[in-house]
């Protein structure tokens, strides 16, 4: 965790997300008191914040399977806590995919993990649902799928959205004008509520408009394009939000300036 710190104080990042474990694996190592306090003293006296965590990607919350189920309720669990001991602000939890069951069946098992999560969770980090691109059998890959887990999670005030361009893109919400992005606000509010948008996930997209397909692109080299990226710069809802680059690592500083710039105009 010192290397993560001393690399968001050397890119100037202003925000950051990191895993706590294998993002696609099932490890996860103890971390040792004097990284934890290293990487909260750094990040806070470069004013490097909010700091997301992210779930690791074989995280399943609406698994069908028991064991698969079983092990998600393990992962957020660990993770939260985990998170807690970084002073971590949210944790980004993709709703999962029902497999072999139904959307119904999935929203039941996701609300159903949180309930049991934020139950026992008595720390300040949030967990943020991400909207999703809809591949397979995804949950959240509409705003009213999200609100319906959302209706079902008894602690509220600990839930947040994180919207993620490339994902609602895929899904068939065009943030490419000021017109699109203006419409995306309005379904946000009409569902879940636009007061529950925390962060920003900022993913040019490599597919089109509607293809739902989960597949990041450079700021700029996508469908997305440069400027479906200066409009939500210049948004009034979108530009109050942390902006978290996932874009591949060949690249990213080129992406991390590009942000910059465009947040400058």
């Amino acid at each position: 965790m010192k290397a993560t710190a001393d690399e968001a104080v050397a890119k100037g990042l202003e925000s950051i997300q990191i895993f706590l474990r294998n993002p696609r694996g099932r490890g996860a190592r103890n971390l040792a008191a004097e990284e934890i306090d290293y990487f909260i003293s750094t990040l806070k006296a470069n004013q490097i914040g909010p700091v997301a965590v992210h779930i690791p990607y074989i995280c399943n919350p609406a698994a069908a399977k028991p064991d698969v189920y079983e092990f998600a309720l393990q992962v957020v669990s660990e993770d939260l806590a985990r998170c807690s001991l970084i002073d971590a602000d949210f944790l980004v939890l993709h709703p999962g995919s029902y497999t072999t069951a139904s959307t119904a069946d999935g929203i039941d098992k996701v609300s159903q993990l949180l309930n049991q999560v934020l139950e026992k969770h008595d720390g300040r980090t949030q967990i943020l649902l991400e909207t999703m691109a809809g591949q397979g059998t995804e949950i959240g890959r509409s705003f009213e799928e999200l609100k319906q887990v959302l209706n079902r999670v008894e602690h509220k005030d600990k839930m947040g959205i994180c919207y993620d361009t490339c994902h609602t893109y895929a899904a068939g919400y065009d943030c490419t004008t000021a017109a699109g992005i203006e419409g995306i606000v309005k379904q946000m509010e009409d569902s879940f509520g636009k007061d529950k948008v925390y962060l920003v996930h900022a993913n040019d997209s490599m597919k089109e408009l509607g293809a739902a397909r989960d597949r990041h692109s450079h700021i700029g080299k996508g469908f997305i394009g440069i400027e479906g990226f200066k409009a939500l710069m210049a948004s009034p809802f979108f530009s109050q939000f942390p902006f978290i680059l996932e874009t591949p690592l060949e690249g990213l500083d080129e992406d991390i300036e590009i942000l910059k710039q465009l947040r400058k105009k």
